[in-house]
């Protein structure tokens, strides 16, 4: 059963996903029309957002305010999966001996490494939470290519014009072209000293119950002692860890 404070907050609540519909400001009358309250209940209850901050005045009306930005900014929106991912990736770097680690796609197209776990071998540790990645030059970001149409593809090399990291990283649109198709029927990827000479990595994709491409599970380490096909087996054990 509510209560007189609970009804408040999700009055309040309701208010502030109103003016999310209203990026230029919104008087007390539209966000009393847009929530159904009565316009003198709406009005308080803006009145005590704009005492905290939430919502700020201007010559429009009210606008969401900057305590919401600030709170934005600390919000993690990967800690549910970051947390999941967590034994999965431990697991997955003991048993095969190498860097295994979790990408999530970004728009762009984009992709931000969240999470990694390190094998017991010291030769290819690596952290790469958080860098920049050349997306021609990852089997993550391959993954991610994959996601494209053809057309989106050659629209997306047209663009970014993707530079030479190395004698084997793949540049032109034949090259690319070709690669991505290769991704797409076998359903994984990998590198081989295409953005740095000794590093090779190979990445599956995560999918909803949609097929919706939710992020991405991979190994990194050095080229002469990467084994695709072992690897790829860990992949499908972790992928369905987390799907």
């Amino acid at each position: 059963m509510s209560t007189p404070r609970t009804q408040a907050l999700t009055r309040a609540i309701a208010l502030l996903r109103a003016l999310k519909r209203f990026p230029h400001g919104a008087t007390t009358a539209t966000l009393a029309r847009a929530t159904g309250l009565a316009p003198a209940t709406a009005g308080r209850l803006l009145a005590t957002l704009h005492d905290a901050e939430f919502v700020t005045r201007a010559e429009q009306g009210w606008m969401l305010g900057a305590e919401l930005t600030r709170i934005a900014a600390r919000a993690d929106p990967y800690l549910a999966l970051r947390e999941r991912a967590r034994p999965v990736l431990e697991n997955l770097a003991g048993a095969a001996r190498e860097s295994a680690m979790l990408a999530v796609p970004r728009p762009g197209p984009q992709i931000e490494i969240i999470a990694q776990a390190d094998g017991p071998r010291l030769l290819g540790l690596t952290n790469w939470v958080g860098r920049a990645v050349d997306l021609h030059a990852s089997a993550a970001g391959k993954i991610v290519l994959a996601e494209l149409s053809d057309s989106e593809l050659a629209a997306w090399i047209r663009r970014e014009r993707p530079r030479r990291l190395t004698p084997h990283t793949l540049t032109t649109r034949a090259q690319l072209t070709v690669e991505i198709a290769r991704v797409r029927k076998r359903g994984w990827a990998t590198l081989d000293q295409e953005s740095e000479i000794g590093l090779a990595s190979i990445a599956r994709p995560l999918r909803n119950h949609n097929g919706t491409l939710t992020a991405i599970l991979g190994f990194s380490g050095p080229a002469e002692r990467l084994a695709y096909p072992a690897l790829l087996a860990h992949l499908e054990r972790g992928c369905q860890a987390l799907e």
